[in-house]
């Protein structure tokens, strides 16, 4: 049965199956309450037009319901509830010789919560988002009624339940695709190309994307600081040095690792953790250079590693470097488009940060994507159903140089960058 616990002004609900998320949805609707729905990971609120929503909203995490029910080696497919973390969905799989083909690149990420914002990966490239994984899914909507809808029935409800945020309805379990793979033993050969230029790191990111061939992962990532401020060796004061602009490309490709090979990979995997576990007690200024150590320890990644220890590399070190207020946006840019809309993302941030000062260190991931979902999306949308290239963007954030007002220009910055580019805004929050 649901269990409510109270913590401060917000009540949390932890249902232990669909009946009890069934009957919260149905109390809180007789009791005019906001429903925020978490899965582990995330908060998302559940939308009704007809509830009158006070300001202290009321938790329902699913994180109890986190079994693996079924998995069906003929079809290829795994039964989840949704509050299951693809990373323990993805153990169980490997015992059958199966895998998830799209991951999140952290291990507490749920099922349910993916689904919810379409999930992305370095695999995105090959196959999909996660929701192009979902095969049907069990929910309960705003009324607190079960319902169940997939790729081949009540089609319209599916589309618009995925990716929705847990606004059209509370997905409690899920069908997933799995495909044949041994994540433990497929090795993977990391191609790395460095720039100090973001025009020539746009460019190689590009022609990546278009162009995959066998890489089983891709990723690009751009980092940009705000010119350093160093205290002077000797007397009172500081020395302002340049910015620091740096990418990497990384493509992972299928291989056969010798023995040395194998034995850098356990020693660099294991300085890695060792220096995410250091950066994550790290804090304040002290603790800085440490955290900036384990977002580089992603950078250079290992030569060669495992599909597993591949996809959650950042896992293992970047989360710990991602501390402090941030503003983060995503789009999703068609190929036809994909270089203009990097560059004028990065042309708006950086010009506020030149002209106001808000924000310190700049950073942007780049994936690509081959989504049968965001090609019907875009189709719906008017838009062309070509493939994209995702683009996020991470702005540290000077609190004291963050008014409302600049908030709203940058906002209706990105808007224009997409209506006029014809992209699509990801939302992971």
């Amino acid at each position: 049965m649901s269990t409510p616990h109270t913590a401060s002004t917000t009540e949390e609900y932890l249902p232990c199956d669909t009946a009890d998320v069934v009957r919260t949805v149905r109390d809180s609707r007789g009791r005019s309450e906001q429903l925020m729905v978490y899965g582990g990971e995330q908060a998302v609120e559940l939308d009704s037009e007809e509830l009158t929503l006070p300001a202290a909203p009321t938790v329902v995490s699913l994180r109890r319901m986190n079994k693996v029910l079924d998995i069906n080696l003929g079809r290829r497919t795994v039964r989840v509830q949704a509050g299951a973390k693809l990373s323990e969905i993805d153990r169980k799989l490997g015992a059958h010789g199966l895998g998830l083909p799209i991951v999140g690149d952290h291990r507490d990420i749920t099922a349910g919560g993916f689904a919810s914002v379409g999930g992305v990966s370095t695999a995105s490239h090959k196959y999909g988002l996660f929701i192009d994984q979902v095969v049907d899914l069990e929910y309960v909507d705003t009324d607190g009624r079960i319902g169940t809808c997939g790729r081949t029935h009540h089609t319209e409800r599916f589309q618009r339940l995925l990716g929705a945020g847990g606004r059209a309805g509370i997905i409690t379990a899920l069908t997933l695709d799995a495909i044949e793979v041994d994540k433990d033993r497929t090795w993977l050969n990391t191609n790395a190309d460095r720039f100090l230029d973001f025009d020539s790191f746009v460019e190689h990111a590009y022609a990546e994307i278009a162009r995959p061939g066998d890489a089983e992962l891709q990723v690009g990532r751009w980092v940009d600081t705000a010119p350093l401020k160093v205290a002077r060796p000797v007397g009172t004061g500081h020395v302002q040095l340049g910015t620091v602009r740096f990418g990497q490309w990384s493509s992972l490709h299928p291989t056969v690792p010798t023995r040395s090979l194998r034995a850098r990979r356990e020693v660099g995997s294991r300085a890695r953790k060792s220096l995410g576990a250091i950066a994550s007690a790290a804090s304040g200024k002290a603790g800085m250079p440490v955290r900036n150590a384990a977002a580089g320890a992603v950078l250079f990644a290992p030569k060669v590693q495992t599909l597993r220890d591949a996809e959650y590399l950042a896992d293992t070190a970047l989360s710990s470097s991602e501390r402090g207020p941030a503003y983060r946006v995503g789009v999703f840019a068609p190929l036809s488009s994909y270089m203009s809309v990097f560059y004028r993302l990065h042309d708006l941030f950086s010009g506020h940060r030149e002209r106001t000062g808000c924000f310190t260190v700049i950073s942007a991931m780049t994936y690509g994507v081959r989504s049968p979902y965001l090609r019907t999306e875009s189709a719906a949308r008017g838009l062309p159903a070509e493939d994209h290239g995702l683009i996020t963007f991470t702005c540290r954030l000077r609190p004291t140089a963050w008014p409302s007002e600049l908030l709203r220009d940058i906002v209706s910055g990105v808007e224009e960058i997409c209506r006029s580019e014809k992209a699509l805004r990801y939302s992971a929050e």
